[in-house]
């Protein structure tokens, strides 16, 4: 059971580090923003929700790569980390 646990952890903290990974290169590729600088214009504008969304396709790619090498507990931490990111999301 604790190998579960740590299987799950570890692939939450890979899934919540990828969408805050890839809601930050959205931002500096394809606007003048910084997620962490303008975080405040970002959530009063109501821009986040649609930002995390953007950063959590990465979560697709390492979800399928953790499905395909058999780390089902890995992958399940993947969608908590989603699930938990867009519960935040909805209450800033």
């Amino acid at each position: 059971m604790g190998n579960r646990i740590k299987d799950i952890l570890l692939g939450f903290l890979i899934g919540s580090g990828l969408t805050v990974l890839g809601a930050e290169l959205y931002l500096r590729l394809f606007t003048n923003f910084d997620l962490f600088v303008n975080f405040d214009l970002i959530r009063k504008a109501g821009l986040l929700g649609r930002i995390v969304a953007i950063g959590s396709l990465l979560n697709l790619g390492i979800f399928t790569f953790f499905i395909n090498r058999r780390k089902d507990y890995y992958a399940r931490g993947c969608i908590f980390a989603v699930i938990i990111v867009t519960l935040i999301t909805l209450f800033l």
